[in-house]
């Protein structure tokens, strides 16, 4: 079953590869470049994963997280860190409420059998809104 799967990141080489990579699997595959625009389209387009950079200039990764989960909204969707940050790092993200972390640079094999495991794991689990 595809799945809408929305990816922030300041880095377009980062969001082409993630998204190719996420239609090779037959999902819906989002880009939005930097903090707020990914706030945006989250709001619109209420995906069911959000794969977020930390270091994003304007709204940081842990901004978004914050601000996500502090809406109603948008604070059940699956939210997954996609960054080179530090340990540190990922802890304030799952302790603002990311349920996982995948380091970059990663391999595509790699990169795809998280995001399945997470989707099988959170999205699946949970009745679909009609679509």
């Amino acid at each position: 079953m595809p799945f809408t799967v929305l990816v922030i990141d300041d880095d377009p080489l980062i969001l082409q590869m993630a998204t190719e990579l996420l239609a090779t699997e037959g999902h819906r595959a989002l880009a939005a470049l930097g903090g707020e625009n990914g706030l945006t389209q989250a709001q619109t387009e209420q995906p069911d994963l959000i794969l977020l950079d930390y270091h994003m200039p304007g709204v940081d990764g842990l901004g978004v997280v914050q601000r996500l989960k502090a809406d109603a909204a948008t604070q059940r969707i699956p939210v997954v860190a996609l960054t080179s940050g530090t340990a540190e790092h990922a802890n304030q993200l799952s302790r603002a409420g990311c349920i996982g972390f995948i380091p970059k640079p990663f391999a595509p094999v790699e990169f795809l059998r998280v995001v399945t495991d997470i989707l099988n794991a959170t999205v699946r689990k949970r009745p679909r809104s009609g679509r």
